[in-house]
């Protein structure tokens, strides 16, 4: 049976453990802050897109999109994680695209993040994989990025769909899984809807149309891949957050066990040397 020293150095562990679970807990939370802010700014900002391509695309009655549909592959592009204790974040992303991914086809898949890398590498084929960043000051960095390999590969081949998969953080549980189309863009829709404006006429615009609509088109992929980035991360530390409280909650368990044994055995302990000590006092008696 373990000792008093033994169950003194399984309190110390749990206790280690402990500090460590609550500043990954801590750290989860503030990230969770800051990534739900960052996409809460992106669709703010998505929104004055749709209001200026509204304005841009408003005096066409018959409006056709200017990004004309080729046949050709998919790109996927499937958002994970670099690290672990995230709950099932990996897993299910992971499942949840392979659902989508036509096996046996030349759509080609970008991944991001090493966890979801390794889950999907025997099931397709990856064409590149990006690191997930851990703050909103570099995902800048990595939208362009990715960006720049999305124009790499639409040069070497027709891509006639670019796909999104990510986790989605939702009131009702942590997170949940989605898609969205990235290209081709409905021009047509986004030319329907429809902006109040405080003035009776629209703003005008000097710059040449197509230009303005090729720039905004660049500007709508940009937020959009931005946003994403943000639900994934937001999702990623909600779920990581859910698991440091469980695991903190069984570290408080288990540091309530291992308390109530260690004063059990140091008073059997106490016990049986006060025993001993009767029972010495005793024999000395008798031999006098």
């Amino acid at each position: 049976m373990q000792g008093l020293q033994g169950i003194k150095k399984s309190i110390d562990s749990a206790e280690n453990l402990r500090t460590i679970v609550s500043t990954m807990k801590a750290h989860a939370s503030a990230n969770i802050n800051q990534f739900q802010n960052a996409a809460k700014a992106s669709m703010e900002y998505r929104s004055i897109l749709d209001m200026s391509l509204f304005i841009v695309l408003s005096e066409d009655e018959e409006m056709e999109s200017s990004e004309e549909i080729q046949k050709g592959n998919t790109l996927h592009i499937i958002f994970g994680s670099d690290h672990g204790l995230a709950g099932r974040v990996n897993e299910r992303i992971s499942s949840f695209a392979l659902e989508h991914i036509s096996q046996n086809t030349d759509d080609k898949v970008i991944v991001i993040g090493q966890q979801i890398f390794q889950r999907l590498k025997d099931d397709v084929t990856i064409r590149k994989t990006f690191m997930q960043p851990q703050s909103t000051d570099i995902i800048f960095s990595m939208v362009n990025k990715l960006l720049v390999q999305i124009d790499e590969i639409r040069d070497e081949m027709p891509i006639e769909k670019i796909v999104l998969y990510y986790n989605k953080p939702h009131d009702a549980s942590i997170f949940i899984e989605d898609t969205e189309l990235l290209f081709p863009i409905d021009l047509v829709e986004l030319s329907k809807n429809k902006v109040q404006w405080e003035s009776k006429g629209l703003p005008t615009y000097f710059a040449e149309k197509q230009e303005i609509i090729s720039d905004l088109i660049r500007q709508y992929f940009f937020i959009t891949l931005y946003r994403t980035f943000c639900f994934s991360m937001a999702s990623e530390n909600a779920s990581r957050l859910a698991s440091m409280q469980s695991a903190e909650k069984n570290i408080d368990n288990q540091l309530e066990e291992l308390n109530d044994l260690f004063r059990r055995k140091r008073q059997n302990n106490i016990t049986e040397e006060l025993n001993d000590i009767i029972s010495g006092f005793k024999a000395i008696r008798k031999s006098i």
